[in-house]
């Protein structure tokens, strides 16, 4: 088979969505982590941006396009549905992930005061990248100041409807999620898992699996936790991409 290979950082939600397919599908790929100070992995490709995903000789980037070129070469198991309007559907709510659920989180760490709770956070997830691309005492002991300056995180505040709080962000943003489950037994009332199950997947649960997180607040609603077991039978015992002995909470034992 061809080699396939994903390159990126396991604490990019892009990458792990990217991931998740990849499991979703059943494709063997070898995941190859990249250095965020200096990402000389991927330095054939002439930019910085993950994921990049790499199929023989060709190789792509952007999460969601990622998704629509593994439904184009390996059609078992489809993350866009059955026809072009699931297709189109699947795109709009994958949109939503990226404009709401995603921004939320970034949100809430670019806003946030350099606070215990924060540095607790930053250098958890630095200690995952530092173990797949060592980094330097320096920039381990700076990541919390890094990641609420860091380019691409102000790029996504740009997206940000400053009139709602990022109170109301969030509770808007929980609500909308759970009435996307409701229906079941996959987001949007799907049938069948697609791209924004995956898209949503690992981001809910990485925090807590790498011990950011000591509860899995969200799979305290019957209707997630519900669906979280049901993505579980398509993954892996660890689908997040960081090394296992980083995984602190395992997603076997969350439910």
């Amino acid at each position: 088979m061809t080699d396939i290979k994903l390159y990126g950082y396991s604490t990019s939600p892009y990458v792990r969505k990217v991931g998740c397919c990849l499991y979703y599908k059943k494709i063997p790929f070898e995941f190859v982590p990249v250095n965020p100070v200096d990402p000389s992995e991927i330095a054939f490709t002439g930019q910085t941006q993950v994921p990049v995903l790499q199929i023989g000789d060709e190789w792509r980037t952007d999460s969601t396009p990622l998704a629509l070129w593994l439904d184009e070469l390996f059609p078992e198991r489809p993350l866009f549905g059955q026809n072009g309007e699931e297709k189109q559907a699947i795109l709009e709510m994958d949109q939503w992930v990226s404009n709401s659920l995603i921004l939320n989180v970034f949100r809430s760490v670019h806003e946030a005061d350099v606070s215990a709770s924060l540095r607790h956070m930053a250098w958890r997830l630095v200690a995952v990248v530092s173990s797949q691309t060592p980094l330097a005492e320096e920039v381990r002991n700076a990541w919390p100041e890094l990641l609420q300056t860091a380019p691409f995180i102000k790029h996504m505040m740009c997206a940000v409807d400053i009139s709602e709080s990022a109170s109301e962000m969030r509770a808007r943003v929980g609500m909308q999620l759970i009435e996307n489950l409701k229906e079941g037994p996959f987001f949007g009332g799907r049938r069948e898992p697609s791209l924004v199950d995956f898209a949503i997947f690992p981001q809910v649960v990485f925090s807590y699996a790498i011990g950011i997180e000591d509860v899995l607040l969200p799979a305290q609603i019957p209707v997630v936790r519900d669906w979280l077991g049901r993505i579980l039978k398509y993954m892996p015992e660890n689908p997040l991409l960081a090394p296992d002995y980083m995984i602190v909470n395992p997603l076997s034992q969350m439910l």
